[in-house]
Order: structure tokens, then sequence, then C-alpha cells
């Protein structure tokens, strides 16, 4: 029933359901209201058929999701032409400036913290976007608490472009407003990625 109604954009009626996966239009209603309390279909405005106005029910957005998309395979083709246009070096840079350009959108949340609740809240923002982060105590002589990360959501990308890493560089050291040590990496064999704050002079 999801293949049908990806391939109707336009919306199809309960009728025309019934039709094309040829059952009846009582099992097209159960699955149509599994479906909607899933929040997957939605049900669209009337159309008129010569006889009683029938609704017609069209994908959401969670529902296109449910569909494989191929955006792993857009970023590598992007970020070979970058890579090959610039050199390495300066697509590091670049991914770096780009991290903490989209620091800004969440720079609101860290208003009037402290350093150390700043740290508690950017492990929250991290954690919204499925990184699996905890704070973690200072070192000796320390006082700003360092981050964890069990999950890396470039992983696949960062494997063949390490560069990729400098984005999350930038987006904490944006956050925070102070240099960032990448600590331990995933990628080069570390258990975890842990990053230190470097106090400011």
């Amino acid at each position: 029933m999801l293949t049908k109604l990806l391939e109707a954009k336009s919306g199809l009626m309960i009728d025309e359901l019934a039709a094309g996966l040829e059952i009846t239009r009582s099992a097209v209603k159960q699955h149509l209201a599994g479906l909607q309390r899933a929040g997957y279909v939605q049900q669209a405005s009337s159309r008129k058929t010569g006889g009683r106005p029938g609704f017609i029910y069209t994908l959401t957005e969670s529902g296109i999701d449910l569909f494989p998309k191929r955006y792993s395979w857009f970023s590598r083709v992007m970020f070979e032409s970058l890579r090959k246009t610039i050199g390495a070096e300066r697509f590091g840079t670049y991914m770096y400036e780009l991290g903490v350009d989209m620091s800004a959108a969440a720079i609101p949340r860290l208003v009037g913290k402290t350093r150390t609740e700043r740290v508690v809240e950017i492990v929250k923002i991290m954690n919204e976007t499925g990184f699996a982060a905890r704070v973690v105590s200072p070192g000796k002589g320390e006082k700003i608490p360092r981050i964890e990360c069990k999950n890396c959501v470039f992983h696949d990308l960062s494997k063949d472009y390490i560069e990729v890493c400098q984005f999350d560089l930038g987006f904490l050291s944006g956050l925070m407003g102070a240099p960032i040590e990448h600590q331990d990496c995933m990628q080069r064999g570390g258990n975890a990625c842990r990053f230190k704050f470097t106090p400011l002079a």
C-alpha cells in the first residue's frame, strides 16, 4: 500500500487502492487506519467521483522517509569533487568553518549558562542528532568537563574522508566559543571520540 501511495503523488482513494492491491475496501480501511496512527499516511481533501465525494490518501513525510535514500552516496560524490577541486587541507578547513557556521543556530540555548552548564547542554544537542554523547569529569587540574561519544553519525563518510571530523571540531568549538582538542577518534583506533575544551587565556 505504501508503494502505491508513493507512486501516486496526488493521492489515491479507497476504491483505487482496493482495485490496485486486489483486496477489499474493508481491508484497505483497516490498513489505512493503522498507517495513519503510525503517522505514515494522511487523509487529504475530498475528490468528486460523479457520486458522493471521496477522501484521498497520501504519504506523510515520515511515510516517504520509510523508503531507501542514498544520502551517503550523494555526500561521497560531493566530498570527492570538493577535495579534488580545493585539496585535502582546504577541504578540512572548509568542514571546520562549516561546523562553526552550523553552531550558530544552537547558540541561543547556551546563553546565560556557565561553561560547565554549556558542556551539559552541548551533550544534549549532540544526542539529539544521534551521537550517544556523555559528559566526562574534568581531568586533574582542569575545570571544564570533557565530552565522550560512542557513536559517530558520520562514521561511514569519515572512513574515507577524515576531514569530516573537522566539522565536529568546528561545531563544538563554535558552541563553546573556545578551542577544542580531539583526544581520541574512533576512526583512528579509539573506542570512542573524546573532546577536551581548551580554556581561554
